[in-house]
């Protein structure tokens, strides 16, 4: 096989978004479980509903599966990423006996069936194919089992991901003209949503306001299909549908522990900390854009720890475990423990950190939308 090819396969593959499943068998042949990204319906209308799943042809399970002749498709649900990695096998000290690490129970059939899945289907094995290194094997589903749990565990780009609800569950009754609903970038809520909605609320007392906090991507879609009128983040929007605007200018500065020998400097150049351990916010969009940073000045970042916690990557800071990159001066400069963490100008330019407001464009824009990004505008000259 082309080697190029092969490698642009499974760097393709790795951004597609799928559910994490786990794959369970019993029977003659033993008990095993597999964890899986490729399960999918086959058809929901033949005399059973029929699934797919695609095992690797040297695991035990998919040899389990083929003799005992049953499979339980067991879609994880957000919470369960410690699931997907026991049964992935990357747990290898707990490998002897999985199941003994897990909540489960058997189904009428026989079948494991993972207690907490968002839903289990177990199946009878009707074919099994070979085709490369892999089994094709198709079951009918003979029963369901749904849970409490309704968001899936997702892996994409070799992680794992949360889903992002495209509409709120809400029962109560709203008045467009009364409504306003507004995303901020996750690490902007504590320090600047609180005092922002209390004085808007004063305001307008009337609003009925609805809060989103994700990462700029999340944001940004949920513009586009419309679900929240404004959304405050960091970086730039090309989105020809969207406006944007400068709330607030880059102003990057390097977090260090207080006894840190930097952590007296003015100002810091990018190269003075580039070869120390980083302490990255573990969000996407902080990736890209510190990866861009350090990529414009020839360099690359030596993560040695990641959150999607500030509160915690502020602590590890502050415990003098690496240094880490923020967009803007931060107002709190402690750790959880107290301790204070020091933030020192970084000197090279990053565009990325530019605080922004995004909108519809102005013919779709609501006077509530339009009254909050003023507010936003006026909170941020005072700051």
């Amino acid at each position: 096989m082309d080697a190029d090819l092969r490698g642009l396969f499974l760097e393709s593959m790795s951004r597609v978004a799928s559910a994490v499943t786990v794959v369970t068998t019993d029977g003659e042949a033993g008990r095993f479980g597999v964890t899986v990204s490729s399960m999918t319906s086959v058809s929901a209308d033949t005399s059973r509903p029929s699934l797919l799943v695609s095992i690797h042809h040297l695991s035990p399970a998919g040899e389990a599966i083929r003799k005992n002749k049953r499979f339980c498709a067991n879609v994880l649900s957000g919470n369960q990423s410690f699931v997907s990695d026991l049964f992935s096998g990357r747990l290898k000290h707990m490998a002897d006996d999985r199941f003994a690490a897990i909540n489960w129970h058997k189904s009428a059939a026989g079948s494991p069936v993972i207690d907490g899945a968002i839903v289990s289907l177990d199946c009878e094995l009707k074919t099994a194919l070979l085709w490369g290194t892999h089994f094709i094997l198709i079951g009918e589903v003979e029963q369901i089992a749904l849970s409490q749990q309704r968001s899936p565990l997702v892996y994409a780009n070799r992680g794992y991901r949360r889903a992002i609800p495209i509409a709120p569950d809400d029962d109560r009754p709203h008045q467009p003209e009364s409504q306003l609903r507004v995303g901020f970038f996750i690490t902007l809520g504590p320090e600047f949503v609180p005092p922002l909605v209390a004085d808007f609320a004063s305001q307008t007392p009337a609003v009925d306001l609805s809060l989103l906090e994700a990462d700029h991507d999340d944001l940004i879609e949920q513009m586009r299909a419309g679900k929240i009128d404004a959304a405050i983040t960091f970086g730039s929007v090309n989105e020809p549908e969207l406006e944007s605007e400068l709330l607030c200018p880059p102003a990057p500065h390097v977090l260090l522990a207080v006894d840190h020998p930097l952590a007296g400097r003015a100002s810091l150049r990018l190269a003075e900390v580039a070869e120390l351990p980083m302490i990255l916010l573990d969000y996407p969009s902080v990736r890209s854009a510190i990866a861009a940073l350090f990529k414009r000045n020839e360099m690359k970042p030596l993560t040695r720890l990641q959150s999607p916690s500030l509160a915690m990557v502020r602590g590890l800071v502050a415990q003098g475990l690496g240094y880490s990159i923020v967009p803007q001066k931060p107002h709190n400069r402690t750790g959880p423990d107290g301790r204070e963490v020091r933030a020192v100008p970084l000197s090279e330019d990053f565009p990325e950190g530019a605080l922004v407001a995004v909108t519809q464009q102005r013919e779709r824009q609501g006077s509530l939308a339009r009254d909050f990004i003023e507010k936003c505008r006026t909170s941020f000259k005072r700051t």
